[in-house]
C-alpha cells in the first residue's frame, strides 16, 4: 500500500471522513436518507473550497475600488458606484446591486437569490461577485464599489482567502479583481 501525505491528499482524506461523519449524524440525528451523488458533490466542493487555501494568491500591486459603505457619498464625475447589499433567510439569500451615476441617478438595480446559501459572509461574498463580474463583463474601469460588510471589504483589501466558509468565493473575487484595471 502507498503511503500519500502530501498536503492535497490529506485534505482529501479530513474532507472525506468529515463527509462521512456529518452524513452519518445526519441519518441518526435527523433522519435522512443520503444520497450517493449529493454527498459526492458535497465532497467535491467541499475538496475545491479548501485546496484554494493550499497555494498562496498572487499579491495584488494595487487595492480595488471596494469601500465599506456608511452613507451613500456620490462618485466623482466620470464614475459609477455599484453598490451590493445580502439578506439571508431558512430558504437562501438574496442580494442586490444598485449602479448609480455621479448625478446619483439609478442607471440600473438587479436583484438576485441563491437557494441555499444561509450564511450573511457567504452571501455578502457572492453579491461582491456577481457585482465585481458585472463589471468585468462590460469592461468598466471608472467604478466604485461599496460593500457593507467590513470583513468582505478587509479581506478583498489584504487579499487573502483563509476562511473555511467562504475561501473558493473569496479567491474568485481576488481572481476576477486581479484581472481588471481600475482607473
Amino acid at each position: 500500500m502507498v503511503s500519500e501525505t502530501s498536503p492535497f491528499h490529506i485534505l482529501q482524506y479530513v474532507c472525506l471522513l468529515w463527509r462521512i461523519w456529518k452524513s452519518r449524524n445526519e441519518v441518526t440525528f435527523e433522519f435522512t436518507q443520503p444520497h450517493v451523488c449529493s454527498l459526492a458533490s458535497q465532497f467535491y466542493s467541499q475538496v475545491l473550497e479548501f485546496s484554494s487555501l493550499l497555494s498562496p494568491l498572487p499579491l495584488r500591486r494595487s487595492l480595488p475600488p471596494i469601500t465599506p459603505a456608511t452613507s451613500w457619498v456620490p462618485p466623482p464625475e466620470g464614475f459609477l458606484k455599484i453598490n451590493i447589499d445580502a439578506a439571508v433567510s431558512a430558504s437562501g439569500c438574496s442580494f442586490g446591486l444598485v449602479i448609480r451615476g455621479s448625478d446619483g441617478h439609478v442607471l440600473l438595480a438587479i436583484g438576485l437569490q441563491h437557494q441555499g446559501i444561509v450564511n450573511p459572509y457567504l452571501a455578502e461574498l457572492l453579491a461582491l461577485r456577481d457585482a465585481i463580474s458585472f463589471v468585468a463583463s462590460r469592461s468598466l474601469t471608472h467604478v466604485i464599489v461599496e460593500c457593507d460588510s467590513e470583513v468582505v471589504v478587509n479581506q478583498v483589501h489584504q487579499g487573502v482567502s483563509e476562511d473555511s466558509i467562504g475561501g473558493l468565493v473569496l479567491r474568485e473575487c481576488l481572481q476576477i479583481l486581479s484581472s481588471l484595471s481600475f482607473v
